[in-house]
């Protein structure tokens, strides 16, 4: 009998010890896009039933929510990130205010189509590989997995939770499984969704989503961990069967091969959350993370029955606490660049970020400062980081880049119903060594506007990032009634103004959004024009010639979304100006006498100009616009010469194609706001009403005298109502003006394109 006893009990304890080594829990979680963040949901439903996870293994956003989790966040913390402004900006490839750098953007003036080419692809061009820029993207992925990677020696196993993510090797055909090396590239490449987001190459494969070959790595899972229960999360299906008549299914079908979506054993349970949310709608998270943790819910007691283990919240937060306290925050100690074309110079980019001479670490905030900086470089088309441990307490950084194509030829302008139309060409050259230079060449060519401009930027990698601007500049505006419409006959021309000046400037980043420029200039402006309305083509016009030097000191801020009809963020312009020059003025054949006069003149103009928009709600906003201008301007030899030396008032874009005096003073102040109602993510509803208050004007007196009053005069408006559409190349849109004071006070047009001139000399 005791002999039976003790058997039993051997054979007892036998069986209990295969249970409890039966214990060990795997999660899968599939592929899906927005639809993935149902995941969160799933994680934060299994920790509440204090069911322990002892491996991950994950598919696109499947591999984004695994790596979060494996590398020691809550299911808490992880929903926190997802409903976060960065997550979203990330998702859509927004352009963030710490992302731009205003002292490296390209003025690409009216261009509409931007195209990048080299001498031996001139006639080549691919498709583009990507939707949304990546450089946040990329950033994101550094910041929340880099220093975690790096700090376990890029072993995942390491990881709080040992992780496996898939990518897709599209040369071979075949999955790529990850289980080691840089995690925030290996999740990276596993998120990258064809056309979408561009793929990135790691150990010399281009690699796109893992979702193409594998949406559901449960056999990687399986074959990789010695798991005994696998808890799979899907929310992906198998392409439908290609149609006729559908691109998108025949390019699915191209593209997918069909997964398996069981599990590879028979201990396990696979949760289907449902939600209608669709693939790249990832502004509804929050319904994502519902669906996933209601449809946890039913499942827990069944998974309670298999998993007799428990992981109360206290012992999962110690857990967590002992794991990330041995992850160091990001410090930079060293930089390699890596670049296809080995024997070019990219020390720029090197130096861009630390100086030999400057031996201090660079800490995060530096480096999200530099990176963006960096990124921002014309001549830099892609960069991807990764960072390795070079000690204990700090990092490597390693940045892949490819440079940008050495040419970029642009073209744009603007069409209207007016007879105001302008095309635009721009010819770019880019390269990189030691310092970033961009030589670039410009037209705009119409009968109201033309233009050249031949302009060099040197960028210099300094402890002060500093750009040198060498340029030469030709302007003719020719006001020929330009208020008419394009079926009416306009006169000839009665005011033409020829500028032409070159200078250097210099300019010196405050931050990512401002900068400080210096600009010396030599100018020679010639305006002809009639001082009366009773002249034909046949009458020779009075001349005025002014040339001379100025000096302007700006600061800029710029947040703005567009460069024109603008929606979002913020920009300030303030400049100190100081003019000095040599008047001469002839008369033509209208005036009653002739008369050649030559006055020297000097002046300093102050200047600021400034925008803020306010989003109410998604589909409304509000602009606050305002400027004021002091100018101690001398007056030159007749009224029209001396308005015409003064600043414009000209908030909006139509009012620039227009010489109107009623909006001009030596010193003023003006404002009005923005209404917009965006009516799709494409479309705006503008209202956008102004205000002029001159203080001191210039005025033409009865006995054919004229000078300065210094007295208020009585405000004048302006206004405009348009439905712009935001087109991928350029605003479409119909626009109705108010100028009280003109002949024909209301005017509308149809135009496609962009009001953008190159500065004027002095004005």
């Amino acid at each position: 009998m005791k002999r039976k006893a003790l058997i039993f009990l051997l054979f007892s304890l036998i069986l209990s010890s295969a249970h409890v080594r039966a214990q060990s829990v795997g999660l899968v979680l599939s592929g899906g896009g927005a639809t993935g963040l149902a995941h969160v949901g799933v994680l934060m439903a299994i920790e509440e039933g204090e069911i322990p996870i002892d491996y991950i293994a994950g598919t696109s956003a499947g591999a984004l929510v695994g790596a979060r989790y494996a590398c020691g966040y809550s299911p808490v913390e992880i929903k926190s990130y997802i409903l976060s402004d960065k997550f979203i900006k990330m998702t859509k490839g927004a352009t963030t205010t710490e992302q731009r750098f205003l002292l490296r953007e390209k003025n690409d003036g009216a261009s509409m189509l931007n195209v990048a080419f080299s001498k031996d692809s001139l006639f080549k061009k691919s498709l583009p590989t990507n939707f949304m820029t990546p450089a946040y993207l990329d950033y994101e992925m550094l910041r929340i997995f880099g220093t975690t990677g790096a700090s376990v020696d890029k072993q995942f196993d390491s990881l709080f939770v040992p992780f496996r993510c898939v990518a897709s090797d599209i040369r071979e055909k075949k999955s790529v499984v990850f289980s080691e090396g840089n995690l925030n590239a290996a999740v990276r490449a596993s998120m990258t969704y064809p056309f979408y987001v561009n793929p990135i190459r790691i150990d010399g494969k281009l690699l796109f989503d893992g979702g193409l070959y594998d949406n559901f790595p449960a056999h990687v899972l399986y074959n990789e961990f010695p798991v005994d229960y696998i808890i799979g999360s899907n929310v992906s299906y198998n392409a439908s069967p290609p149609k006729e008549g559908d691109v998108i299914s025949q390019v699915s079908n191209m593209l997918m091969k069909p997964t398996n979506f069981e599990l590879p054993c028979e201990e396990g349970i696979i949760i289907s959350p449902n939600t209608s949310i669709s693939t790249f709608d990832f502004s509804n998270a929050q319904e994502a993370i519902n669906s996933g943790y209601q449809s946890t819910l039913p499942m827990i007691d069944s998974i309670l029955n298999s998993v007799n283990r428990r992981v109360s919240s206290t012992e999962m937060r110690q857990k967590r606490m002992q794991f990330l306290k041995k992850v160091k925050p990001l410090q930079i100690d060293d930089i390699s660049t890596s670049l296809s074309q080995q024997d070019e110079d990219i020390s720029f980019i090197r130096k861009s970020f630390i100086r030999d001479s400057i031996p201090n670490l660079l800490s995060s905030a530096d480096f999200t400062k530099r990176y963006f900086r960096a990124y921002a470089t014309p001549q830099v088309k892609y960069m991807y980081p990764t960072i390795s441990r070079s000690s204990d307490s700090s990092y490597q950084l390693n940045l892949d880049i490819r440079k940008e194509k050495p040419f970029e030829l642009s073209v744009g302008g603007h069409f209207s119903s007016r007879p105001v139309n302008t095309a635009y060409i721009g010819l770019s050259y880019f390269d990189m060594g030691k310092g970033a230079l961009q030589l670039h060449g410009e037209s705009y060519f119409g009968k109201f506007y033309g233009s050249t401009k031949v302009e060099l930027n040197y960028d210099l990698p300094t402890t002060l990032p500093l750009r040198v601007s060498p340029y030469f500049l030709l302007n003719r505006w020719d006001y020929f009634r330009s208020s008419s419409t394009f079926f009416e006959d306009s006169k000839p021309s009665f005011l033409v103004q020829n500028e032409l000046y070159y200078g250097t400037q210099l300019s010196v980043p405050l931050s990512n959004s401002e900068r400080l420029d210096l600009d010396f200039r030599k100018f020679q402006n010639e305006d002809e024009y009639y001082q009366t309305l009773n002249f034909s083509s046949s009458d020779t016009a009075d001349i005025t010639l002014f040339s001379g030097e100025s000096v302007i000191f700006s600061y800029k801020h710029s947040t703005l979304n567009r460069k024109q009809w603008a929606s979002d963020g913020s920009f300030m312009d303030l400049s100190f100006r100081y003019v000095q020059g040599k008047e001469q003025s002839l008369a033509g054949n209208t005036q009653n006498e002739d008369y050649d006069v030559r006055k020297f003149h000097r002046w300093l103009n102050i200047s600021i100009e400034g925008q803020h928009f306010f989003n109410l709600s998604d589909l409304f906003q509000i602009g606050i616009y305002g400027k004021s201008v002091l100018n101690s301007q001398s007056l030159f030899s007749n009224y029209t010469a001396s308005i015409l030396a003064t600043t414009e008032f000209s908030p909006l874009p139509d009012s620039r194609t227009l010489f109107m005096t009623e909006y001009r003073a030596p010193q003023y102040a003006g404002g009005g706001a923005n209404f917009i109602f965006q009516l799709t993510n494409f479309i705006d509803l503008r209202f956008d009403p102004y205000i002029f208050q001159p203080f001191k004007t210039i005025e033409q007196f009865d006995n054919g005298t004229f000078g300065y009053i210094n007295k208020f005069q009585p405000p004048t408006i302006m206004a405009g109502a348009s439905v712009v559409f935001h087109t991928p190349i350029g605003p479409l849109r119909v626009s109705t003006n108010y100028f009280p004071k003109q002949s024909k006070p209301f005017s509308t047009q149809v135009s496609f394109g962009y009001v953008i001139f190159n500065d004027r000399a002095i004005r």
